[in-house]
């Protein structure tokens, strides 16, 4: 077993620093789809060394999020229609299996952080507190479930609902944040009434709610794009 010196230490910490910064460039639009970087670009930009930035984007490349072409440098990848369904399709799958353990293995404990999670969403004023909070709110419920390997696939897949909901976004809305709240009340309601149907079918309905959402948006990115091709 490889002992863990001071320096590993300091090393490990600057590489979840690369990851958290390369993430939040993400988030906040400061790296978009399509645009290219380098090692030595986001090392400059985030402040830290070489080596911690190439941990972080081999292990954003692995969950998908980074794409690196040789000497075409580092990209962000773009989410199209058929990657969102696709992404959709494995959350709904991964929490219809959820929801039976959750009903079972939730704690007292556990509904109360999941009901203090549902009022932090409830004074969420921007995109980056809702989005953040709704990613906690979601996380923990699953956590709830007490399977690792779950909370591992599931995390992952958080990280890309979040960047395609970022990238689509473009303001706070404060109408669509208010229906999103009510589902979300019904299913803490679900998960205290100790119900594996009744939590499934909340979930459900929220994750279809959103994927239509983004799928709409989505659609009209793209026409804009084509009407504005064909202007020039």
């Amino acid at each position: 077993m490889l002992k863990r010196t001071p320096d590993t230490e300091k090393e490990l910490s600057a590489a979840d620093l690369a990851y958290d910064g390369i993430l939040d460039l993400v988030l906040n639009s400061e790296l978009r789809p399509g645009e290219r970087s380098s090692v030595n670009l986001l090392a400059m930009r985030l402040d830290l060394g070489r080596t911690p930035v190439k941990e972080a984007i081999t292990r954003l490349q692995t969950e998908g999020l980074l794409t690196v072409a040789g000497r075409s440098g580092t990209m962000v990848n773009r989410l199209g229609r058929t990657q969102t369904k696709q992404l959709f399709a494995m959350r709904r799958a991964l929490e219809d299996f959820a929801s039976e353990y959750v009903v079972r293995n939730a704690t007292g404990r556990d509904i109360q952080e999941i009901r203090k999670c549902l009022q932090e969403l409830s004074r969420s004023n921007t995109r980056h507190e809702f989005v953040r909070a709704n990613v906690d709110f979601h996380s923990r419920i699953i956590a709830a479930a007490n399977n690792p390997f779950l909370d591992r696939f599931y995390a992952q897949l958080q990280i890309q609902v979040q960047i395609v909901t970022y990238l689509i976004k473009r303001g706070f809305d404060k109408k669509a944040a208010t229906d999103r709240q009510r589902e979300h009340a019904s299913i803490v309601k679900a998960l205290e009434s100790r119900s594996a149907a009744t939590l499934r079918a909340a979930l459900r309905l929220h994750t279809q709610t959103s994927e239509r959402a983004i799928l709409a948006t989505l659609k009209n990115d793209q026409e804009l794009a084509t009407a504005k091709s064909r202007r020039r």
